[in-house]
């Protein structure tokens, strides 16, 4: 159906954001700051609409930031194991620099090709979008004009190539820091993309490590 919405959020920071160290399957809790920042967007999407149906990957740190958000929207909340976020396998619990004395290898391969790289035991882009294709496609399945996501950083990109069919680079280019969201308007000929960060503008396009390609297609 035209006209419908789906808003994409990444859990607010938390103490391993902080430090620097991987999460994947592993958790750490939300900071004060990040506690601010899922608030910010539960106001945000408040005034917004709201929204309808809330699904989040069920980790402790999203958990807390749907929490937080959905104080703001009362919407029926659901939980999808495929929202996680990618299995950092051997790398799970350890700082970059940690990652970087370990495995040297393995970390100038991931900076060489990082959508297609698997952390030792762990998963790619690839593989988690093998995994979330399933789910995403029924969401369609269901009634709804306006939900939300609350999901991981990683996982955020492989669900916004889902929809936009952006490349391998375009997608590992994908920033998504803890204080944005992301919007995405579902047209009869095309999907319009927007993103808010807290006490910002609203802006057209996606957040993106190369200015050059701060406004990516909009469209299937």
């Amino acid at each position: 159906m035209p006209g419908r919405e789906l808003f994409i959020f990444r859990h607010g920071e938390t103490e391993w954001n902080v430090e620097h160290r991987m999460q994947g399957r592993m958790d750490s809790a939300l900071t004060e700051r990040g506690r601010s920042q899922a608030n910010s967007h539960g106001a945000l999407v408040k005034s917004l609409g709201g929204l309808e149906r809330l699904w989040v990957s069920p980790s402790g740190r999203t958990t807390e930031t749907a929490y937080i958000i959905n104080s703001y929207v009362q919407a029926e909340l659901n939980f999808a194991e495929a929202l996680m976020e990618r299995d950092c396998g051997a790398w799970g619990g350890l700082t970059v620099d940690e990652i970087q004395q370990k495995f040297p290898g393995e970390w100038s391969a991931r900076d060489d090709d990082p959508y297609n790289h698997r952390p030792p035991g762990g998963e790619n882009l690839q593989d988690m979008l093998l995994r979330v294709h399933e789910f995403l496609d029924d969401l369609f399945a269901f009634d709804w004009y306006r939900v939300g996501v609350v999901t991981h950083g990683v996982m955020s990109k492989v669900i916004l190539k889902f929809f936009l069919g952006l490349n391998e680079v375009e997608t590992a280019r994908i920033r998504h820091p803890n204080e944005l969201a992301y919007r995405l308007i579902f047209n009869p000929d095309k999907i319009d993309t927007h993103y808010f960060t807290a006490g910002g503008e609203v802006k057209p396009g996606l957040l993106h490590s190369d200015s050059r390609l701060a406004n990516l297609p909009q469209s299937q």
